[in-house]
């Protein structure tokens, strides 16, 4: 034990590795865990539940680092806190990689049948669900381990039942057939959020439908294949153009089928042709107006994308869509039904998960009509009871929910919740009653006599994210104490990419459920892009594993560059810069530590600040108190970053790190007291951000509670001290000065010099004369200079610099001026290169740049020599 509490002396170099590893154990084994009965204000963020078996990728990083922020924030400002951990089970992709293990074996799913399967998917969440969990413990996130959740938990498990049970028989969750995207891949429906729209070069076919009493009506179409399920021609009912065939009959090409010409008005009359084939098992748009003409609805693609039916010719069954696309348009040529094919860009479907395109198709699934919740969520935002950051998001929350279709929430696959529905064998749906969820009909006395088989679909994983904020903390447990404390909670962190898929979604679940908004704020950050703008994918090669940069630069360091991005929403280009500058920062700030620690041996005293160094770094302390609260309040990490970085590492490690050597030098105990309490209120500031480093340093500083559980600074009106910051701005600006002279005159920074001031504000350099001559490793000349000097004048100040005995001034003279010829010769060769408009249009870009780049420096260099030799009088 050193004298004054400290604990042990510093390393000479920070070893990220050594000190992470040892606060991650400690918050791994002592996580934070909150207290449901404390008299504290609550505040709980809920994390964006990542996939189980996933591997932590920068958007978590991102998510969590900012998350993790705000919680040690609000608990360091005394706020009991929740941050409520858990992983989802995200069905389509989880199932992906099992399935894809059991290929590698030479087996299926369907080898092994539903129950074994099942047993295989569970082996694999326990083998790999916690790998995530411990990544993030890896980033310092002080959650509440403790109460770590999985969507497929018992807990949530019934949270997801109780909703589909209740809107079941509400009336708003239905059973029907309806165009669906279809996964040939995957084999499994996708919501239209499951699917990204990508623009690829296609073509625009005009096929010839003939018509019974002649003549022909000409259809554009970009799916030829599809034309065995037209059912009709549908024109608008305003167009002249057909208004002699409405009424009339036309042949499908390359059938003996006739369909009639119909007028609706949702056609477009600017595509194409202005006709449109109606196929309404194959299109949404189709479907629609099908059921408004009560058309058929025939399917000739199968769940593997190949035709088949009876309508199909046989030549085309079991053909892949895109060939036998080829081979429709092949014989339609040669049916002479091909009128024109031009090149025309196609917005195809893609599904997220497997990338295959998806299928439009018609089929019977369960549907969740979400008209009336969602307008119960619009009053709610246009009162204002939730607010979203960066606001501009509001709208497109709105139009999202303004615009709605009916969510399709089954899906074709295994590992999931399993719908609770069960059918008789006549088809009829049997769902639990409301008031006993758990029920399964065939356990229910009064179907004892029915043969009743479960659906064998689960529903969309996003059926059970929605109820996220609140079946996490006990839902549907009223009671449960954690509800009652944290609910409705106070941030939503995440992108704005799932704005839709998850935001607005919880939103609608939280107002039906619990009759509460789920969170009061909603903090949308961007996408964390690679350096040339792309969206960072393993399929391009172009992903950074956060794991690599923790290796290399530390967490606290990857942090760092997470907070300082997070301005605006704004999507992020990666840029290794931003850890370095944090991996410095944290060095500079060690070194800062152990100069602290060094100089902490001996008496120390209380009380107010005395000397000019003290009085300023106390006032700067309470003015960045003061903003990086208030950025941090609200929400903008990314200022409160840069504040605080600033503040660190100008004014209290480059200058008063330096300023306070003189006083420290004499023992001044208030000095001492002061350093210890500033750099203390320095690193409460720095934990949400940095939490490993700042953590260790609070330690070595002798405190015996964890630096996570002290209390926030206070901004202490007493110690902003205007006149100090005032009077150590004219030192600072004497010191630089006084630098940039002995630049000017090529003097060594360790070489002692002599220095005259005079003007004004003299006093504050001679009241300060042994800070000003530390900082400016110069003597004070009692009068002012004869002979060759260089001076310059500031606001209040002329400083003096004599060069007798320093240098040779007229060969520095004479040095300087050649200097400047050169450099005037080398600005004129580069003007007219630069003016010649064959180099400027002709040669590369960059060389034309890098020329312009020159020509700058140059100037600059110029101005600073033309600068120097007006300093040098005598």
């Amino acid at each position: 034990m050193k004298p004054g509490g400290l604990v042990w002396e510093l390393a000479k170099q920070y070893d990220p590795s050594t000190v992470e590893v040892k606060w991650t154990k400690r918050w791994a084994q002592e996580p934070f865990v909150a207290d449901p009965s404390s008299s504290k204000e609550p505040f709980c963020i809920v994390i964006p539940p990542p996939n189980v078996t996933g591997n932590l990728h920068l958007g978590h990083a991102f998510d969590n680092a900012i998350i993790d922020t705000l919680i040690r924030f609000k608990r360091m400002q005394g706020y009991e806190t929740l941050f409520q951990p858990g992983t989802d089970h995200a069905g389509i992709s989880t199932q992906v990689q099992v399935e894809r293990s059991l290929q590698e074996q030479g087996r299926s799913k369907h080898d092994l049948g539903r129950r074994t399967f099942l047993k295989e998917m569970w082996a694999w969440k326990e083998k790999y669900g916690g790998i995530i969990l411990e990544q993030l413990q890896r980033l310092g996130i002080s959650a509440d381990w403790s109460r770590t959740r999985f969507t497929m938990d018992e807990g949530l498990s019934r949270a997801v039942r109780k909703q589909f049970v209740e809107l079941y028989h509400r009336g708003f969750v239905y059973r029907g057939e309806r165009i669906v995207n279809w996964d040939p891949s995957s084999q499994t429906t996708l919501s239209d959020l499951e699917v990204d729209r990508e623009e690829r070069p296609g073509h625009l076919y005009t096929l010839a439908y003939q018509l019974e009493q002649g003549g022909h009506i000409a259809i554009a179409t970009v799916r030829p294949e599809t034309i065995f399920a037209d059912q009709a021609i549908a024109v608008h009912p305003d167009d002249e153009r057909y208004r002699s065939s409405v009424g009339k009959r036309a042949r499908i090409p390359l059938t003996d089928r006739w369909i009639p010409v119909i007028t609706d008005e949702a056609v477009d009359r600017e595509f194409g042709t202005g006709a449109l084939k109606i196929t309404p098992a194959h299109d949404p748009l189709d479907f629609e107006i099908g059921e408004r003409h009560q058309l058929e609805r025939p399917s000739v693609i199968d769940l593997d994308a190949r035709l088949f039916g009876e309508l199909v010719p046989t030549s085309y069954r079991g053909l892949d869509r895109f060939e036998a696309r080829e081979a429709v348009v092949t014989a339609l040529k040669a049916e002479a039904s091909l009128l024109e094919v031009r090149d025309h860009t196609v917005a195809l479907g893609l599904s997220q998960r497997t990338k295959e395109p998806v299928e439009p198709m018609l089929s019977l699934q369960w549907f969740y009509n979400t008209d009336a919740i969602a307008g119960r969520v619009l009053d709610v935002l246009d009162r204002g009871e939730i607010e979203l950051f960066p606001q501009r998001y509001a709208k497109v929350n709105r139009d999202w929910l303004s615009n709605l279709r009916h969510w399709n929430i089954s899906r074709q696959l295994w590992w999931g919740h399993q719908i609770p529905a069960w059918y008789d064998e006549e088809g009829r749906v049997f769902v639990p009653e409301p008031e006993n969820p758990e029920l399964d009909p065939p356990d229910d006395p009064r179907y004892r006599d029915l043969k009743l088989v479960q659906d064998e679909d689960v529903f969309d994983t996003w059926f059970s994210s929605n109820l996220w904020p609140f079946s996490t903390l006990g839902w549907p447990d009223t009671d449960d104490p954690f509800y009652k404390k944290f609910y409705p909670t106070s941030v939503l962190v995440t992108g704005y990419d799932i704005l839709f898929f998850w935001v607005a979604r919880m939103e609608m679940a939280g107002l039906e459920f619990t009759g509460e908004r789920p969170f009061d704020h909603v903090l949308l950050h961007g996408l964390v892009l690679d350096a040339e703008g792309q969206k960072m994918s393993k399929s391009k090669g172009n992903g950074i594993d956060p794991l690599d940069v923790i290796s290399e630069y530390g967490a606290d360091a990857l942090r760092f560059a997470t907070t300082y991005a997070s301005t605006g929403g704004q999507d992020v280009r990666w840029d290794s810069r931003r850890v370095e500058m944090g991996r410095n920062f944290n060095n500079k700030l060690w070194n800062a530590a152990r100069f602290v620690l060094m100089n902490l041996v001996g008496e120390m005293e209380s009380g107010l600040p005395e000397t000019l160094a003290d009085r300023w770094m106390m006032s700067a302390l309470q003015r960045a108190i003061n903003d990086i609260t208030t950025h941090l309040e609200a929400y903008d990490l990314g200022l409160a970053n840069r504040r605080i970085y600033d503040f660190v590492w100008s004014e209290f490690c480059d200058w008063y790190l330096e300023a306070v050597k003189p006083a420290l030098r004499m023992e001044n105990p208030r000095t001492r007291y002061l350093l210890k309490d500033g750099f203390t209120s320095i690193l409460a500031l720095l934990h949400p951000l940095i939490p490993f480093i700042s953590s260790e340093l609070y330690q070595a500083l002798g405190y015996e509670e964890q630096l996570a559980t002290a209390t926030w600074p206070m901004v202490d009106e007493e110690l902003i001290d205007e006149v100090a910051e005032q009077q150590f701005e004219i030192l600072k600006e004497a010191v630089v000065t006084v630098r940039n002279l002995r630049s000017e005159a090529n003097l060594a920074p360790s070489r002692k010099i002599g220095i005259y001031v005079e003007g004004p504000s003299e006093a504050v350099i001679q009241e300060n004369r042994s800070v000003f001559e530390s900082l400016a490793r110069a003597e004070l000349l009692p009068a002012s200079p004869t002979g060759a000097i260089l001076s310059q004048h500031l606001p209040e100040l002329e400083i003096r610099l004599p060069l007798e005995g320093l240098i040779d001034v007229e060969e520095w003279r004479a040095r300087q001026q050649k200097r400047l010829r050169d450099l005037e010769s080398n600005r004129m060769r580069s003007e007219k290169k630069l003016a010649n408009d064959k180099f400027v249009l002709n040669a590369p870009p960059e060389v034309v740049e890098e020329e312009r780049r020159r020509l700058g420096e140059i100037e600059d260099l110029i101005s600073a020599i033309e600068n120097s030799l007006a300093h040098l009088h005598g």
